[in-house]
């Protein structure tokens, strides 16, 4: 899960969260003092897991920030040290602590810098409720994330099946519209080098975008649902 936080920032966004957040039972994330903090995704659901991820710039190098949290995190009776490695350019450091897992990315940042990434996960508390994903038979799920931002949520789904894209669309056309669903345009791409088909639906506020596209015996499908109260 820590190797893979570098790839989820790429992927931010999703849906419905669960109406308990479990970040707000973990331990406070500590910062080191004349840090600029920025909010990257405050809530997110990645496959069931909730995390929240942090953008931090401080003018102190980055062992000095790698320090910090060597001594925030030093191991007790109870808590052992934290583990440290490298993600590409990144020097991250981590520890879990009451089942909460903390995580920093650090790296140079202009003159004598740091720019870090602070990514906190927890334990659900509960099954997140999510809206049913109707999908083919023979379907598989890639990856569903949730991101809920200033009181707007959002969802991306990425799946494959054998299906072609045309079969895809239709069957997105037809389920979905059984869910209330209305199709507001429709573009089939027909090339030589890509075929596929892009859909746009709406449901009340709610906006949904399909695209589907062929890869060698395969069908890539995404789903981005978005809410715009």
């Amino acid at each position: 899960m820590i190797r893979g936080f570098a790839i989820v920032l790429l992927l931010v966004a999703g849906a419905s969260m669960a109406a308990k957040d479990p970040l707000q039972a973990c331990p406070d994330f500590p910062t080191p003092k004349k840090a600029k903090l920025q909010a990257v995704a405050p809530q997110l659901d990645y496959n069931g897991i909730p995390m929240s991820i942090r953008r931090l710039e401080s003018e102190a190098p980055p062992e000095d920030i790698l320090a910090f949290y060597r001594k925030e995190w030093a191991a007790n009776e109870k808590i052992p040290g934290p583990v440290e490695y490298s993600l590409g350019p990144w020097q991250v450091i981590a520890s879990l602590r009451d089942n909460c897992f903390f995580t920093v990315q650090v790296k140079p940042f202009g003159k004598n810098g740091t720019e870090a990434l602070l990514g906190l996960t927890a334990t659900p508390s509960g099954k997140a409720v999510k809206e049913e994903l109707p999908m083919l038979p023979g379907s598989t799920l890639f990856s569903d994330i949730a991101h809920n931002d200033a009181g707007k949520t959002a969802r991306t789904v990425v799946l494959k099946n054998g299906f072609s894209p045309a079969a895809n669309a239709d069957f997105y056309r037809r389920n979905l519209g059984d869910l209330g669903w209305r199709v507001t345009s429709h573009h089939r791409i027909e090339k030589p080098d890509q075929n596929g088909d892009v859909m746009v639906l709406k449901n009340g506020l709610r906006e949904l975008s399909v695209t589907i596209t062929r890869q060698g015996k395969e069908s890539n499908v995404l789903l981005n649902y978005v809410d715009q109260p």
